[in-house]
């Protein structure tokens, strides 16, 4: 099965990770049956962290060969009873996708969450976990709010601070990440912002334009319309600003920040970084601490507002500016900016916050919001000009499985999906870090060296603006089950919606009596 599964994405090129695939596995063989043999074409030392999981997901589950041999399209193939090796097997769902069923197997101790729950988290063989997890589409806000209230669910996600205070008024059973503001975890490895899709062409492909855009922009008013001024911000693009990759790379890259500069074109300069906002922040939620403490909390920092050095850069890109507004190449500028529509509340209400200020800043704007299916395809695809998607990546000291995907190697032309980025930044750069990279012992110096590199020309070119870091409340309700994930009991994130939930589900105990 590993083998098939591995040959088969190698020798499909409609399969996203083809490409990137064949960029470093040579062939893939079985030696006996619990032992398959990688010959690479090149050193690769990442092989475990690339194949494995690091935050959310793998390009690489492994399927069994005995159904999807027998496919004529697996890309099409849609696999209703899935063959798994976890400890829940699909039980039920419904055919429209508004729920699904998951049954614990009664072997459930044979599988990682047994095995590997027991040597790494201590479980034992009796302490089952819940038999049934049953994962809802519950509806519209209001929806998702009344029901949780009225103790129909246990766990959701992706909840704005005004519902979870709301919830929290009428059910004292309610909980979130801290028991007080912020009340979310700032550690989500996914900063939210803006990201250029330079498939389009002129002017998105011109870093003039892109910092203009970043120097529009007021990321406190940003911040205040997301989610009360809670969160952290996200200054480098490409990279989650966590409290751990900020203390390893933000914090240590602060002179290097503070003395960046940009040529503004008309003979004068700016150096664009603000250490300002953790403080004026602290202002205006109230909140009191050490400089330490908030810059832990709101950030070590951001880029300036600054509307004039906006408008010179602009003029540099080769824009006018004329009495009705902005032209571009002799013609009016629009500039579109798209959203995932109801399901990402921190992306979408940073999207339309940008599309008020730019909007005011004097750019003809126009705003458009998307479903799931639509979004997820024109990202891969790099059809749309200034949208909310969230390509940072990284959780770890080496995060180069969260970037190798920058590689203009993997890039495709406009409207295809290939095994790379959709905005489609085309760095020679960032390509010769990469190929360094891929083949540099991930724990030395030269390869931290080589990440700080990558992120430097991140910020030089700016092709995507992060806000704040992922920011998530994820409320419980503690009426029926007790023991969830929560800054008083980190045994893990709050993050279900992750393979790791499997591994808090054994920590999820009936309430007491």
């Amino acid at each position: 099965d590993v083998v098939f599964t591995f040959n088969m994405i190698k020798e499909n090129d409609k399969i996203g990770a083809s490409a990137a695939t064949n960029l470093y596995i040579d062939k893939v063989e079985k030696v006996d049956d619990y032992t398959v043999k990688f010959t690479m074409k090149e050193s690769f030392p990442r092989f475990t962290q690339r194949y494995g999981i690091t935050v959310w997901g793998t390009d690489y589950r492994i399927v069994p060969e005995h159904i999807y041999s027998q496919q004529a399209d697996v890309t099409t193939y849609k696999d209703e009873q899935p063959v798994v090796a976890g400890p829940y097997t699909v039980d039920d769902y419904d055919p429209n996708g508004d729920w699904i069923l998951y049954k614990l197997r009664d072997d459930w101790q044979d599988s990682t969450l047994g095995v590997v729950g027991a040597d790494h988290y201590g479980y034992t063989a009796d302490q089952v976990p819940a038999k049934y997890v049953w994962f809802r589409y519950l509806g519209d806000s209001a929806s998702r709010q009344m029901q949780m209230v009225s103790n129909e669910v246990d766990v959701l996600a992706e909840v704005t601070m005004e519902e979870l205070e709301a919830m929290q008024g009428q059910n004292d059973k309610i909980s979130a990440w801290y028991s007080e503001f912020p009340f979310a975890t700032a550690d989500d490895p996914g900063a939210k912002g803006l990201v250029f899709s330079q498939g389009q062409g002129a002017p998105y492909d011109n870093a003039d334009f892109r910092w203009a855009i970043t120097l529009a922009l007021d990321i406190d008013q940003i911040s205040m319309n997301i989610f009360q001024g809670a969160g952290r911000a996200a200054p480098i693009p490409l990279m989650n600003n966590t409290k751990y990759l900020q203390d390893t790379y933000t914090i240590p890259m602060q002179d290097w920040l503070e003395n960046f500069e940009l040529d503004l074109g008309d003979g004068t300069t700016i150096k664009p970084y603000d250490t300002g906002y953790a403080k004026r922040m602290a202002e205006k939620t109230g909140v009191t601490g050490t400089d330490e403490e908030l810059i832990d909390m709101f950030g070590a920092g951001w880029w300036k507002h600054d509307a004039e050095a906006a408008e010179k850069l602009l003029i540099k890109a080769g824009f006018e500016k004329k009495d009705d507004g902005w032209y571009f190449n002799g013609s009016k500028f629009t500039l579109e900016l798209s959203y995932l529509a109801d399901t990402e509340a921190q992306a979408g209400r940073g999207v339309q916050a940008a599309y008020n200020q730019l909007q005011a800043f004097g750019l003809d704007c126009t705003i458009v919001s998307k479903s799931s299916a639509t979004w997820d395809v024109d990202g891969g695809q790099g059809n749309y000009y200034l949208a909310g998607y969230w390509p940072s990546g990284g959780i770890l000291k080496d995060f180069y499985s969260a970037i190798s995907g920058w590689d203009s190697r993997l890039i495709k032309p406009l409207g295809e999906t290939g095994s790379g980025q959709g905005a489609r930044w085309s760095d020679e750069t960032v390509d010769n870090v990469l190929t360094e990279l891929a083949n540099t012992d991930p724990t030395s110096d030269r390869s931290y060296e080589l990440h700080q590199e990558f992120l430097k020309e991140a910020v030089k070119e700016m092709p995507a603006i992060n806000f704040m870091n992922g920011t998530k409340f994820v409320p419980t309700n503690s009426t029926y089950w007790e023991g969830y994930p929560n800054a008083e009991n980190a045994y893990n994130g709050p993050w279900w919606w992750w393979s790791c939930f499997k591994y808090m589900l054994p920590n999820i105990q009936p309430v007491q009596g």
